[in-house]
């Protein structure tokens, strides 16, 4: 809100004019910002003053450059103008719709549908362009989208030729190519049809005319966008030229307008475009990843345009980066650029793109995989923290392998070599994390060893919250000065509106009744306080705040005292409301204006202020779908489907991932109004939500925290923040701090962290770690062997670390000339802790080290790979060897292929076998290919592990503290319940669904309880915890049965089986390339078990939508997913572009003929079909399941095409511009 209503600025734009023509700057900024506050109360009214005000800047702007209309002045009058006329938007007396006003029930507008729609157009183009002009790109879209629906495309165009020239603009600067490109086409196609009835070549000169160049001009910059054709460009140039000149015609006054503003914005256009910044030598493919993927890049905001001029990340000589920019600034796209550009400069290296929250790898992955496609590109298959003991850890299938920094440890502690073999690139988003306790540190410890490494990939580090650029650039290159290596810009698109929620009571309403007299009561009056919301908002940090109330006479709740005197507060009855009861309507009404986001401090918060929310809304259909998919999922009583129902969900991490992915997309489809979340959905993840309420604990530096309570982080808050406005889509974003008492002036000091507060701290300089340094150098002080008995704390981590790096050396032949423990020197805290502190914790490496030479060399490697402490890593080894003794001295382990105790069907044995010759072009080879003929049965191998207390003994590890929790009540005080986890394993593995289980597991308990409880514990304990440490053990028992020439060993993939909840190998493939859904792998792998995995893809193939929708209840969603899992690795569009035709092979449905002129249907369908070819109406063809994501991919781009069918040939052929 700063840059538009800040009274310099208003000054600098307005000039000097006479009093009373303007208001002052003074009187504008009070205008504005009271305008955005009723924007809050949803009644908006700018005022005949303030609209004329926006033309008049409007027009300052655009008048020549001079010295009274300088570009300061140009720059800042068209920001103004942009942001009153985008205010003006909505005001009911510039609104089309019909519906009664809510203040005085008159229903439509005082004037004229068309005269409101030409005039809501213009203002929408002024907004647009002015937002363009000033920098404010992603604002112009965001303007866009409130006008699409005015642009008419289905009546003749004599019905609104008026306004044609302005919808070519408005269409055009929405940037938004697939609607651009459909409204263009559809008009020029009309004004040919026009030009034929006139036998004419064109409109040019004609009633016509005007109109006509500006649609030509905007589809060639849109084709120089999107396809690098100069000659479009100089074309487009030509014909908005002959618009301002008059050439064109002289009949249409807003056609000229457009046109010179346009024509004044194309050099713009043209040096913001992405092709132009590019490297040179960039192959054409690059940019089109972009300009035709979703969404959509065709030029650059401002930062974006500065990192590819300054520091050059796309050159290779840029080894390291970091960049630190706010959120709303592109910082995601950065990435991407870097990525695909490091790919297209060294096609043989792969990229690691590292995220600390599954929820950011999740979208990126999903926004990465269509510019990859662009670009003949892949990504890796998804694969678990912990992956099965025997997967090759090194190049995989894909060239981008987005995973979490656990699991790049995990491969780094298998072999350091074969892990970072042909990885030219890592990415690390969100770096900030290194100083989020255990995970952080995780996160420290392996930049430092990748820097130490023999062959350094490059290294990018992003992230919207460091105070100390230059600090942690020095650590990442201490050879260049900071600015070489550290990018920072306070650019951002979306304004940002602050304000503090509040609970209000009405004093003046309240009642109190005298207590009939009773022994021992001192608090013989009841007083009843009506109790309301209050937002209080200040536009400008240093403006007025501005309050806003519910209405007293519906109040919202009542608080309830028993008082001993009058105005006593301590004696507070259960029954009153709650300040999150309060809080919860004030979601809800924020929900109007938009989608919210309300960021809670704990899981059960999260929940809890879901379902308040839910209660103050109604029912709402769009998210219809998602509720059904939580029912089938999770249970009809879940209390999430019952949320879900009205609009509204929560999001923490003890929620499944086949749940938590859906809610995510669910949200950026629109069909949420409000999600209540933990920081799991707040750090990077880009959701499109126009208000963020902060109900949580924050840390102002001053105040102790609550024990047991973790309130956020600056750096959270200021990630929890960045989502309100997302670019693209809103050009403001509201941020309510929710507080119990009157809003204080420090309350908004929260909302703008200040450099110093979000200083990057190594995790090992916190009071935490520090003691337990301490209490870990007391227990070596006491004995030399107590390292052995550190674990679940930083110094376990510290000590893991070193054990780690020890080995490492040790495996990396050029590393041998070096001390190991130098490696120590490159962490982050050696730089930041004082020397003291700093040799504290090298002498506690010196100690582990010697302990490492003093271990047998067999034991020291395998006491690595575990991944967990070292103490832990020691007794499963222990496990292990006692476990391997005992099945080697079993009296008839099973053959391979032979049935389980039980004479159940497996699906391993030898006469259905799925991997019999099988040919798999990634890592799964290694892992389920022919040699794994030894393994034992799935389900006898489960039943030996729990014949020997194989995961009891898992769950007693430190590690696994918070795993296998029941009660019988909510609440920390509530009873135990036991669970046999060894009968739940089976039951999980066998795919039983959730409902099924917490009946199983929990049976005489509350249904809803039941059921968060078996979420809670699935994901804890089966998807994390044992899948991880089982997976370890397994390794360790089956290297010492190899050594014994043992001819059986356990199941590599059990770990794997266990988190993902399914006992088929099709089922398991399947979740590991890209299916989210376990119930649908699971029905999959039941279905086709005659299959070899080799043939599933294409089993699958020739099912295609239909079956996949009847066979398995595939919803929309995983539809999607099967459709990327079944696509073929080749790239028509690029095909198409390249070589200005392709061909795909496709199934018939009909005779085989030769068409000229045939259609593609389907691509509309409000539910995913397959994709027709038609020929005069009737079905000729049908597009084959593997090339419908790629043929939806043409459909899409805007490109013209025509298409002709030859037999079973289909052929693309540009349509070059003319």
């Amino acid at each position: 809100m700063e840059r538009t209503v800040d009274p310099q600025i208003l000054a600098q734009a307005l000039g000097i004019h006479d009093n009373g023509l303007l208001p002052t700057p003074e009187e504008l900024a009070t205008l504005i910002a009271e305008a955005e506050v009723a924007a809050i109360r949803g009644r908006v009214d700018i005022g005949d003053q303030m609209l004329a005000t926006a033309w008049f800047l409007h027009g300052i702007a655009a008048a020549r450059v001079g010295p009274q209309y300088g570009p300061v002045r140009r720059r800042h009058a068209f920001a103004v103008s942009a942001h009153l006329l985008e205010l003006g938007l909505s005001d009911p007396r510039h609104q089309t719709n019909d519906t009664p006003d809510a203040e005085d029930g008159t229903a439509g507008p005082a004037e004229p549908r068309p005269v409101v729609r030409a005039r809501r157009l213009a203002m929408a183009f002024g907004a647009q362009i002015g937002y363009r002009r000033c920098e404010q790109d992603p604002n112009a879209t965001a303007v866009f989208r409130q006008v699409d629906d005015l642009l008419v495309t289905e009546t003749d165009l004599a019905d609104h030729l008026d306004t044609l020239a302005v919808e070519a603009g408005v269409a055009f600067l929405g940037m938004q190519r697939r609607r651009a490109s459909r409204v263009l086409r559809r008009w020029r196609t009309q004004l040919q049809g026009i030009a034929a009835l006139t036998s004419a070549e064109s409109l040019h000169g004609t009633l016509f005319g005007p109109a006509e160049a500006v649609v030509d001009a905007c589809s060639g910059l849109l084709v120089y966008l999107t396809r690098t054709d100069t000659a479009a460009l100089e074309r487009a140039r030509g014909r908005l030229r002959s618009v301002v000149t008059g050439e064109a015609g002289r009949s249409d006054r807003s056609a000229r307008w457009v046109a010179a503003h346009l024509l004044e914005l194309v050099e713009d256009l043209q040096a913001g475009s992405l092709q132009s910044l590019l490297p040179d030598g960039s192959p054409p493919a690059l940019a089109r990843a972009f300009a035709l993927s979703d969404p959509p890049v065709m030029t650059l905001w401002p930062p974006q345009r500065d990192l590819l001029t300054t520091l050059k990340p796309l050159d290779p000589t840029t080894r390291r980066l970091l960049i630190s920019v706010p959120t709303s600034a592109g910082k995601t796209l950065m990435a991407q650029l870097i990525i695909c550009g490091h790919l297209a400069a060294h096609p043989d290296e792969r990229v690691l793109y590292l995220s600390p929250l599954r929820s950011l790898g999740r979208e990126m992955r999903q926004s990465l995989r269509a510019r990859l496609r662009l670009l003949g590109r892949t990504l890796a298959a998804e694969e678990p923290d912990f992956p099965a003991p025997g997967v090759s850890l090194g190049p995989t299938a894909g060239d981008v392998d987005i995973m979490t920094p656990e699991r790049l440890m995990h491969a780094l502690r298998q072999d350091p070599t074969e892990a970072l073999e042909d990885v030219g690139l890592i990415v690390v988003d969100e770096a900030h994390h290194i100083q989020q306790g255990r995970r952080g540190f995780l996160l420290e410890g392996l930049l430092a060893f990748c820097q130490s490494h023999p062959a350094p990939p490059r290294l990018v580090l992003l992230s919207a919250a460091v105070g100390n650029h230059g600090h942690l650039a020095a650590w990442l290159d201490d050879t260049q000065p900071p600015e070489k290596v550290a990018f920072t810009r306070q650019w951002r698109g979306p304004r940002r509106l602050h304000g503090v929620l509040t609970p209000h009571a009405f004093e003046e309403r309240a009642t109190r009744i005298a207590l009939p007299p009773r022994a021992n009561r001192t608090r013989n009056t009841e007083r009843r306080v009506p109790m309301g919301l209050r937002i209080s908002v200040r536009p400008t940090a240093d403006g007025t705040l501005h309050h806003m109330t519910t209405d007293a006479g519906e109040p919202l709740g009542e608080r309830i005292y028993r008082e001993k005197t009058p105005g006593d507060i301590s004696g507070k009855l259960p029954a009153s409301v709650t300040n999150r009861a309060l809080f919860a309507y004030g979601a809800a009404h924020l929900a109007d204006a938009g989608s919210v986001l309300v960021v809670c401090g704990t899981r059960n918060d999260a929940k809890a202020m879901a379902e308040d929310v839910a209660r103050h809304l109604d029912p709402h259909p769009p998210a219809a779908p998602l509720a059904g998919f939580l029912a089938q999922t999770l249970g009809e009583d879940h209390p999430l489907v019952a949320c879900a129902r009205h609009g509204v969900a929560y999001h923490h991490a003890r929620l499944p991932t086949e749940v938590l992915h859906p809610v995510e997309e669910a949200l950026r489809s629109g069909q949420l109004q409000v999600i209540c979340c933990t920081s799991t959905l707040t750090d990077g993840v880009n959701l499109p939500v126009r208000s963020v309420v902060i109900h949580a604990d924050v840390d102002d530096g001053f105040t102790t925290p609550r024990p047991g309570k973790h309130p956020m982080s600056p750096a959270q808050l200021l990630n929890a923040i960045g989502r309100a406005g997302r670019a693209g889509r809103e050009s403001e974003g509201w941020v309510l701090l929710a507080r119990n008492s009157n809003p204080k002036a420090a309350d908004f000091r929260l909302l703008a962290p200040k450099a110093d507060s979000l200083t990057v701290l190594s995790a090992l300089g916190t009071t935490e770690a520090l003691a337990s340094l301490a209490q870990a150098e007391d227990l070596i002080a006491r004995s030399a062997d107590a390292i052995w008995t550190v674990a679940a704390s930083q110094a376990a981590d510290f000590i893991s670390y070193v054990w780690f790096i020890l080995a490492g050396y040790e495996n990396i032949p050029t590393l041998t000339h070096h001390h190991p423990l130098d490696a120590l020197d490159r962490l982050l805290a050696m730089r930041q802790l004082k020397p003291e502190l700093a040799d504290r914790w090298k002498q506690l490496g010196h100690h582990v080290a010697n302990q490492y030479l003093a271990t047998d060399t067999e034991a020291r490697r395998r006491w690595t790979t575990p991944g967990t402490s070292i103490a832990t890593a020691r007794n499963l080894d222990t496990f292990a060897a006692v476990l391997a003794r005992r099945l080697l001295d079993e009296d008839s382990p099973p053959a391979a292929g032979s049935s389980s105790p039980q004479d159940t069907p497996d699906p391993w044995a030898p006469e259905t076998d799925p991997w019999e010759d099988i040919i798999d072009d990634d890592a799964w080879g290694p892992v389920f290919g022919t040699d794994q003929a030894d393994e034992w049965p799935l389900e006898y191998a489960l039943d030996v592990l729990a014949r020997h207390g194989v995961f009891p003994f898992l769950l007693t590890q430190p590690e696994g503290k918070d795993a296998w929790r029941f009660t019988q009540k909510p609440g920390s005080r509530s009873e135990p319940v036991t669970v046999d986890v060894n009968q739940a394993v089976h039951d999980w593995i066998g795919g039983h669904s959730i409902p099924r289980l917490a009946a199983d597991w929990l049976p005489g308990l509350e249904p809803e309880w039941a059921l968060e409880q078996t979420v809670s514990n699935i994901s804890v304990t089966f998807e994390h915890y044992l899948a991880w440490t089982l997976g370890a053990l397994i390794n360790l028992v089956n290297a010492r049965l190899e050594e014994t020439g043992a001819g059986f060993r356990l199941p590599t993939a059990l770990g794997w089986h266990i988190r993902h909840g399914v006992d088929t190998p099709h089922a398991l493939h399947l979740l590991n390339r890209g299916i989210t859904s376990r119930r649908l792998a699971h029905r999959i792998g039941q279905a086709s078990g005659f299959y070899r995995l080799k043939d599933l893809r294409d089993h699958l193939r020739d099912l295609h939508i239909e079956r996949w929708r009847d066979d398995f209840g595939a919803s929309p969603y995983e539809i999607g997913e099967l459709l990327e899992y079944v696509r073929h690795r080749r790239s028509l569009i690029n095909d198409l572009l390249d070589h200005g035709s392709c061909t795909l092979r496709v199934t018939l449905t009909g005779p085989s003929r030769w068409a000229d002129e045939v259609r593609i249907t389907g691509a509309d369908s409000s539910r995913p079909v397959p994709l027709m070819i038609t020929d005069n109406g009737e079905n000729a063809a049908r597009i084959p399941a593997e090339a419908h994501n790629d043929v939806l991919t043409i459909l899409e781009s805007g490109i013209d095409f025509t298409l002709t069918l030859t037999h079973d040939d289909l052929t693309f052929h540009l349509t070059r511009p003319t």
